[in-house]
């Protein structure tokens, strides 16, 4: 008797510790291996390929849901590239773009016969729960990469899930599915080392509710489209920074702006001296994580980084000190876009007041050529007046409205107070 009551207690406790409707990667496998493609782009002349990704069957069954940068080349050259899906039984077919979402990496695309049946989304599940990542790596066929959900990573706008598993190249794009074997996201980047990046379906969903509304034409100037969302997308994050508190940090005798947004981290980047050194200097470099890719030259933008650097020295005269101090103050941006997309820099100078200091100001901006109305911003001021002490801030956005930055360096400046 007791052992026919043990057994059913046990029965019961399997049941509630497992979901009915979970599988394995085996059966997620064999439940959407003919609704997961390969997403190509095509060249026009050759018919061969130029690049890969994943793609799967998303709203009316006519649709596949892929990365914007599996098929950013077309946005660039569309009279050179096309795109093109191949099936898991060797169907292919020709694919229009029919909606983007450049800020969340998304691009919906559409086939005139239908493809199949539409994969479900659903929410994220917990953190520590199992998630599994199908698509075609390297171009060797479909698979699936296990591991867990570490749930939304708030330092990139919570655009971005973090994934304990693999994603290779050519996967960018295919379905991330939960245990019951809907998709609770996009494959969309990897950092190596088991470490790689999802977009929650969320984003997804929100798309295909707009391309229900509304669908590209023909004649339609796509790099504008895409300058247009990019822009959008700063000027909402530029305003959040504005709206908020910023926190403070110390470096030597300045009272500076910290970490000003979650999105946003803050490090040492002090260069370690030797014991024979006759100055000091001490660096902290702060930027942000929610890059926006912009074309297939891996070319990014959504850039924020804010650097300071503090020199000091009691054993260099006033001459060498100044040397010093003008080789390390260096107005750069990391990178210059590719495909002579940008123009050069072009920069204004002025001497400004900040918190009873002098400093000597720089404001550069360079603009995107195929882009309309993005530009890169670079605010650099150094202190000036004193014989053996130097510091400067640089401030660097990439892929804004020009006009939109400028509030955003007043606060800075407004922010920043010297402490004698």
């Amino acid at each position: 008797m007791h052992y026919r009551l043990f057994a059913v207690v046990f029965t019961l406790l399997l049941t509630f510790a497992v979901p009915a409707s979970a599988v394995d990667s085996k059966g997620i496998y064999k439940l959407n291996q003919d609704r997961v493609f390969q997403v190509r782009v095509l060249n026009r002349e050759t018919g061969k390929k130029s690049s890969i990704g994943s793609g799967f069957i998303v709203g009316d069954g006519h649709q596949l849901a892929t990365n914007y940068h599996v098929i950013s080349q077309v946005i660039l050259e569309p009279e050179l590239f096309y795109i093109s899906y191949l099936g898991n039984d060797g169907a292919e077919g020709e694919l229009r773009l029919q909606a983007l979402d450049v800020a969340h990496d998304l691009a919906l695309l559409a086939a005139e016969q239908a493809l199949g049946e539409a994969i479900e989304m659903s929410p994220l599940p917990p953190r520590g729960a199992p998630i599994f990542a199908m698509g075609n790596p390297l171009d060797l066929g479909l698979n699936i990469a296990v591991g867990t959900n570490g749930g939304i990573l708030n330092q990139t706008d919570d655009s971005r899930i973090l994934f304990s598993g693999s994603l290779n190249p050519g996967m960018s794009g295919g379905p991330t599915f939960n245990e019951s074997g809907q998709a609770i996201g996009i494959n969309v980047a990897t950092a190596r080392n088991n470490i790689s990046f999802i977009v929650p379906s969320r984003f997804l969903t929100d798309l295909i509710n707009r391309a229900s509304n509304a669908e590209f034409a023909d004649n339609v100037d796509l790099k504008a489209e895409v300058a247009r969302q990019v822009l959008a997308y700063e000027n909402h994050y530029i305003e959040q920074l504005l709206a908020t508190d910023w926190s403070s940090l110390n470096l030597r005798q300045f009272q500076l702006p910290g970490v000003i947004s979650p999105t946003v981290r803050c490090w040492d980047n002090s260069s370690k001296l030797s014991a024979v050194a006759r100055y000091k200097r001490y660096q902290i470099r702060c930027a942000n994580q929610n890059h926006v890719y912009l074309d297939a030259d891996n070319n990014f933008v959504g850039r924020l980084i804010y650097e300071y650097y503090w020199l000091e020295s009691d054993e260099l005269n006033a001459i060498q000190f100044y040397n010093l101090y003008e080789s390390l103050n260096k107005d750069q941006v990391d990178s210059k876009p590719g495909r002579d997309i940008a123009t050069n820099f072009n920069c204004e100078t002025w001497f400004i007041n900040v918190s009873s200091q002098q400093m000597k100001s720089n404001l550069c901006r360079r603009e995107y050529l195929e882009y309309p109305g993005m530009s890169d911003v670079l605010f650099t001021a150094a202190l000036t007046g004193h014989a053996n002490k130097g510091f400067f801030v640089t401030l660097i956005l990439t892929g804004v409205d020009f006009d939109s930055t400028l509030p955003l360096i007043q606060r800075f400046l407004e922010t920043t107070e010297w402490t004698p």
